[in-house]
Order: structure tokens, then C-alpha cells, then sequence
């Protein structure tokens, strides 16, 4: 019986960013206290969710006066399940109303959902000793061909790494594109909420990227089946902290301590 890998894109930015910390991820997870960085961008993905699905539901845009409590009411139940504020319930709220109210008039407007929150599970490439899927869940899908993800970062993304490295607009394109079986070109777009401006990166991914990716799936899934009791550790990203990993005190952090000293 072949073997059958299944990544998300998550796994693959993980793993770009330490491997080490991928592979604890799935044999010793540690559950992590929910963020308001998470409240801000779930409530906002939310509230956005609700607007194309009621879109695609009736045909007609929701009046601002209609989605208003929509994202109040996101935002009470989000805020209500935070653990650890990296920045202040009110900043944090006033950042949620206002990426929002960004994104309704300012995107919005140049939209027609087809998919909102589409999930997916794909055969990326197949030999005679395994499978490789690919998982996960698209923000939205336009009626244009469009293919957008919603981001609420604290400040924008550099375009040339999205450009030249970003996992996620190659994996969704191609789960696009075995949806409808058309393996040309695919635009995505990175929407960018930051402080109630909008940001956005387009990316253009085919075939070229796609069997890229094929390759490096099979070189992920090869050190998988290794079995070996750790992998290399990146140490060359902002992931490798204690504020971010997880992790840390297993492998850096043991020798470091929980204060770096950086």
C-alpha cells in the first residue's frame, strides 16, 4: 500500500521557517494561549465570511447597515476568548472595526464571490511508493478568476519575499486549478488589512511553481520518513524566539533561557 503525505500551507511556511519546530508541532504539541493578534484577524475573517456567503446566498450586497453588528459581534466573541494581549483590547478592537470597515469599501466593491472559505483536498503528485495531498481552506474565490487570501498583520509584507517565496498562493492556485481542470496561469492576491489601510501583493503562479512545489513535498516527505529523532533547526528567522515558538525551550531556548539577551 503506498504511503499518503497530506500538507497544508501552514506546514510548508513551518517548515521553511524551522523544521525542527514542524516536526515537535506533530509529535509533542504544546497548546498555545489564544492571542489578540488571533481575536483581530478571526474576527475580521469572519465578519468578511458572512458578507460573501450572503452574496452568494441572495445575490445582492449586504448594506453596511446589515453587516455592522455582524462584525461588532465577532469582534465580542473574539476579544472574550483572549489569553495573552500583545497590544491593548482597545487598540485591538479599534483595529478590527477598522480593518474591516477598510476592507467592505474598499474591496469589496470590486468583488463577486463564487467560493468563500472553500475547502479542499488534492492529489498533488503521485510514484509508485506514495501520495501527496494537499489540504486547506480559500478565503475567497472570485467570479474574475481571483483568487484572495485576507491578512491582518501589523504592518505590510515585503512583495518581493511573498513574490518570490510564498507558499500559499502557489498551493491555492493549484487546488484551483484541479477544481476546474485549467492548468494555465492563476492570479492571487494577498489583501493586507493593517491598522484600517489596505495593502495588497499579486502573484501570478503555473505550472512551473506547481512542480516546484512537487518536488518540494517529496523532499519533505523523504526526511519524514526518515524517522530521525530531530531535524535542522532554523535559526535564521523571527520565528526562532521564545515570544513565537513554542517550542523554544526544547532546542535553542535550553541552552539560551527563556531572556536571550538579543
Amino acid at each position: 500500500m503506498k504511503k499518503t503525505f497530506t500538507f497544508r500551507q501552514s506546514d510548508l511556511e513551518q517548515a521553511d521557517k524551522c523544521l525542527e519546530s514542524l516536526r515537535l508541532k506533530y509529535s509533542e504539541p504544546i497548546e498555545q494561549p489564544y492571542t489578540s493578534d488571533l481575536a483581530r484577524g478571526n474576527a475580521v475573517h469572519n465578519a468578511i465570511e458572512y458578507v460573501g456567503n450572503e452574496m452568494i446566498r441572495s445575490g445582492e450586497v449586504p448594506s453596511w447597515d446589515e453587516v455592522k453588528p455582524i462584525i461588532d459581534e465577532a469582534m465580542l466573541i473574539e476579544c472574550k476568548l483572549v489569553e495573552d494581549w500583545r497590544t491593548s483590547p482597545e487598540e485591538t478592537e479599534e483595529t478590527i472595526q477598522n480593518n474591516f470597515e477598510a476592507w467592505y469599501w474598499e474591496v469589496f466593491p470590486h468583488l463577486s464571490p463564487i467560493a468563500v472559505e472553500q475547502e479542499f483536498n488534492v492529489l498533488l503528485d503521485e510514484t509508485k511508493d506514495r501520495k501527496i495531498h494537499l489540504s486547506g481552506t480559500i478565503d475567497w474565490i472570485d467570479e474574475s478568476g481571483l483568487i484572495l487570501d485576507w491578512k491582518n498583520p501589523t504592518r505590510p509584507y515585503q512583495r518581493w519575499e511573498k513574490v518570490r517565496w510564498d507558499n500559499q498562493s502557489t498551493v491555492y492556485t493549484y487546488a484551483v486549478a484541479c477544481s476546474d481542470g485549467n492548468f494555465d496561469e492563476r492570479p492571487f492576491q494577498l489583501v493586507m488589512l493593517c491598522k484600517g489601510k489596505v495593502h495588497t501583493i499579486d502573484i501570478t503562479r503555473g505550472p512551473r511553481d506547481w512542480e516546484a512545489l512537487k518536488s518540494k513535498c517529496h523532499a519533505l516527505a523523504d526526511l519524514i520518513d526518515a524517522n530521525l529523532n530531530s531535524y535542522p533547526q532554523g535559526w535564521n528567522s523571527w520565528y526562532c524566539s521564545p515570544k513565537w515558538c513554542a517550542h523554544w525551550s526544547q532546542c535553542r531556548g535550553a541552552h539560551l533561557g527563556d531572556d536571550p539577551q538579543w
